[in-house]
């Protein structure tokens, strides 16, 4: 075999080997020369697969390459086949599931259209018995609301019908419950369900009676039982019942008399009990042994019964509790609780009028003395008006004849105390006792200026005079008191001087006055009757300078000069009179201007028996203003033209103004 060497030449356009070309060859070089990228990667691919197969070296790859890779093709292919198998087997099982299962669907199909035309009448049917049954449902709560409202359970029935069940809270729900369904069917009757509020009430009527039948039966026993005692305990179930049977005016009105009954005896037991016997074990100790003093006795008397009205009022408003302020009596006219709870409180404490009555009567038959008197009327007063204040006024006889009592036994005791007075007065009368000699107050005038004291004290201490008011009640005129004292001791004491001179008179006066006038003025309502002895003591006091004047007068020389000015006619000169001229009157002023000398600034000894120092000092002063103004009287005259006197300085040895300086001592 020839061979050429390969040869390039650079006009050639490819490669040659030999000059005959070897087309496949070529061909193949070709493409494996001008492979991609891809194309040498499944080749290196395919070059990787080929060196796992095992036993296979490089002279049997050349040879047998094709036949190993189609082998291997096999095997793979009758693995592929082995698996695929397995495969196509289940799809067939699951195919002949398929077709089961849709013959089933098919049949059920089948059945469930037979099913529904069935069933159709059914449902329709079903349907309108539901709603059927919803409507009915409605009107089952409707009903049972209905009667829950206007009927009553078995167990309110056998509360409120059944005598042996006990009168509780429970009874006061139902019985509230009743009342409430009563309520409601009046409302219904005024609807178009008339026929239904009729039915009910009649059958609740025989349940509400047997229920106010059963509570008056259970109220009455306990009102006889419970208020008959010293103390009370007021039950919350008794408020209830009360207040219950206020819709029922004559079971109401009965419980009222049976509590009004009962109290009325228990408040009077237990006045009688505090008079006689006393407290438990003996205190306190009973009131009749202060049956001695009648101050005490009356007072612990009416303590006590203002004390046990004070309870009793408190017991009643706790018993109604205010909680209803009115209701309608037997003659359907309405009635407030308030003056129910003093209806009977006026019954319950009208029973101590009798006792306590005949007791103070007996005190005051005894005629205790003036003082005992006068506190014992103002002790009455005291309590008439603090009384006043827990009890109404004029409500009923009871309270009316309660009222009298006290105002006639206040009346009564005003009228001893005066009585007293008057026998006081009429005996000093009879034993008058003269002053001594320095004119000071008698031991009878300081006696009876004590008991003034004392009744002035009791008066003050008084209701009357704290609040002063009396509340409505008559009061005794208290200046009538101070007359029946002071008036009588006054005249008493001018009777024990009436045989001393006009001015020991006067100044003894004066010191009684001034000495009932101190008792009385640390009372503002003595205001009065101070007044009147200041104004009498002032009239005295003006007697008193006017005496001491003219004893002045007397000691200056000037009686007969005052004498004839006063008397003279004023067409005749002063100094044609006798013993009026110029001489005589110039002698005259000389011995005025000598006593002015002798004159002191001391009082005199008569003025020194005025027990208070301010009356010494305005006599004094008095009577140095009237004999001042006697000398302003002469000097005018003296130096008046019309009297005829030349030369009246030389008659006057002093001016107006220089008497004013020597008496300023005294004015």
């Amino acid at each position: 075999m020839e061979t050429k060497t390969l040869s390039l030449t650079p006009d050639s356009p490819s490669l040659s080997i030999s000059n005959k070309p070897n087309k496949p060859l070529a061909s193949k070089l070709g493409k494996v020369l001008n492979s991609s990228a891809s194309e040498d990667a499944r080749i290196k691919a395919a070059l990787t697969s080929l060196s796992n197969i095992p036993d296979l070296d490089e002279s049997n790859l050349r040879r047998n390459l094709r036949g190993t890779i189609e082998k291997k093709e096999i095997e793979t292919n009758k693995k592929f086949l082995s698996a695929f198998e397995k495969v196509v087997k289940q799809f067939e099982c699951l195919e002949t599931q398929m077709s089961q299962m849709e013959n089933v669907c098919k049949d059920m199909k089948q059945r469930l259209i037979n099913a529904e035309s069935q069933t159709a009448d059914m449902i329709e049917q079903a349907d309108i018995m539901q709603e059927h049954s919803s409507a009915c449902s409605t009107q089952i709560v409707v009903v049972d609301r209905f009667l829950e409202k206007f009927t009553l359970s078995e167990n309110e029935i056998r509360i409120l019908s059944v005598s042996s069940e006990p009168v509780n809270n429970e009874f006061f729900d139902a019985l509230n419950h009743l009342q409430q369904i009563h309520s409601d069917c009046q409302i219904l009757l005024t609807t178009k369900n008339q026929t239904a509020g009729r039915e009910i009430m009649e059958a609740m009527a025989l349940y509400q009676e047997n229920a106010y039948e059963k509570l008056y039966k259970w109220t009455q026993y306990e009102s006889r039982t419970s208020f008959g005692g010293d103390s009370i305990d007021v039950s919350s179930l008794m408020t209830k019942s009360l207040r219950a049977l206020m819709k029922r005016p004559v079971l109401f009105q009965t419980i009222l008399d049976e509590i009004a009954s009962a109290r009325h005896d228990a408040v009077a037991r237990a006045f009688i009990n505090a008079l006689t016997r006393g407290g438990p074990g003996g205190t306190p100790r009973p009131i009749e042994l202060q049956a001695p003093d009648p101050l005490r006795y009356i007072g612990d008397m009416l303590a006590w019964i203002h004390q046990a009205c004070a309870s009793e009022k408190e017991m009643l408003e706790s018993l109604f509790q205010r909680n209803v302020e009115q209701y309608q009596d037997l003659t359907g006219i309405t009635v407030r609780v308030a003056d129910t709870i003093s209806d009977l409180l006026d019954c319950a404490m009208e029973g101590t009028c009798r006792p306590l009555k005949s007791r103070m009567e007996q005190v005051l038959l005894l005629q205790p003395g003036a003082i005992t008197s006068y506190k014992v009327a103002n002790l009455i007063q005291f309590y008439t008006v603090t009384l006043c204040k827990l009890m109404r006024k004029n409500a009923t006889l009871e309270r009316v004849l309660y009222e009298w009592n006290l105002n006639r036994m206040t009346e009564l005791a005003y009228k001893y105390f005066f009585k007293t007075l008057k026998a006081q007065a009429d005996r000093l009368m009879q034993s008058t006792e003269p002053p001594n000699r320095s004119l000071s107050i008698t031991r009878t005038v300081r006696d009876m200026t004590i008991q003034l004291k004392e009744i002035l004290a009791s008066y003050d201490s008084s209701l009357i005079v704290a609040t002063n008011s009396t509340e409505g009640f008559p009061e005794f005129d208290f200046a009538e008191t101070l007359d029946a004292i002071i008036e009588p001791l006054l005249n008493t004491c001018e009777l024990s001087v009436s045989r001393l001179g006009r001015i020991e008179q006067n100044i003894y006066m004066v010191n009684c006055l001034y000495h009932i006038q101190t008792v009385m003025i640390p009372y503002d309502f003595t205001k009065q009757k101070r007044e009147n002895i200041t104004e009498r003591m002032n009239d005295l006091l003006s007697e008193i300078a006017s005496e001491e004047y003219h004893e002045l007068l007397k000691q200056a020389g000037l009686t007969e000069i005052k004498e004839m000015i006063a008397t003279k006619e004023d067409e005749i000169p002063l100094s044609s009179l006798h013993n009026m001229d110029a001489t005589s009157l110039t002698n005259a002023m000389a011995k005025f201007d000598s006593f002015l000398v002798l004159i002191s600034a001391d009082v005199s000894p008569q003025l020194e028996k005025l027990s208070s120092t301010h009356h010494c000092q305005k006599v004094q002063s008095g009577a140095i203003r009237l004999l001042l103004d006697t000398y302003r009287e002469i000097s005018s005259e003296i130096q008046d033209p019309k009297n005829g006197y030349e030369n009246p300085d030389e008659i006057l040895p002093r001016t107006v103004q220089d008497m004013e300086a020597i008496f300023s001592f005294a004015l």
